[in-house]
């Protein structure tokens, strides 16, 4: 049942990040405001649920994956923080009652943290979804062709997610450079931009953790 919950969590937060990401298609401040509290207050909960993490750090052996999956851990929760923390400055743009003024500096950390965290939060999820991957490739071995239809399965996606990256533009509030990028034809192009880029993200998290295993 917990793990049910944690699931759906997940996926809840995933998407919001989603249809927060996809701003420019949409064009809705106000339900961006009620959505992107909505995702903080999932972010609180999938904290809460997961504990143990904290609980667990002083124990066990480090190696190179778990420094890894630790670091990253911690650069998106601080990322995260820094997303409801810029949102605050933002919010005079979103509520009438809100006597906060945007500036151009919040708006580029704003920009900035949420791009990043998405893009964290995809190597986060490509960790967990790592010991899936592996399933899938140890019942591939047994056939050659397998093994050769996995590979071209993971070279189109991270194809995906380099062109979704390319295309949604996300560098260019990644790296602050002040200007706007363009945004999507259309909230369906918005989110499949998204997609790609989460498959991508994904399937080479799990390439590079293949490596920290052999290091």
């Amino acid at each position: 049942m917990k793990r049910t919950a944690k699931i759906i969590i997940d996926v809840l937060m995933y998407s919001c990040f989603l249809y927060l990401m996809s701003y420019g298609a949409i064009h809705d401040l106000t339900s961006h405001g009620y959505v992107g509290i909505a995702l903080f207050v999932l972010f609180v909960v999938h904290h809460g649920m997961n504990f143990w993490f904290y609980r667990s750090m002083a124990k066990g052996k480090w190696n190179a994956r778990r420094i890894a999956m630790n670091v990253m851990d911690w650069i998106l929760f601080a990322l995260m923080i820094t997303m409801a923390v810029s949102s605050i400055f933002m919010t005079g743009l979103v509520f009438e009652w809100s006597p906060m003024k945007a500036t151009q500096t919040a708006r580029e950390v704003h920009l900035a943290s949420c791009c990043w965290g998405f893009m964290v939060m995809l190597f986060h999820l490509g960790f967990h979804l790592d010991t899936k991957l592996d399933k899938l490739e140890n019942f591939c071995r047994s056939r050659i062709w397998k093994m050769s239809l996995l590979s071209i399965a993971y070279g189109l996606l991270i194809s995906a997610g380099v062109y979704g990256f390319v295309q949604s533009q996300l560098y260019v509030y990644m790296f602050v450079t002040g200007g706007w990028k363009l945004a999507a034809e259309s909230v369906s192009a918005a989110v499949l931009q998204l997609l790609g880029i989460s498959a991508g993200m994904c399937i080479m998290t799990h390439l590079g953790m293949k490596l920290l295993k052999k290091s």
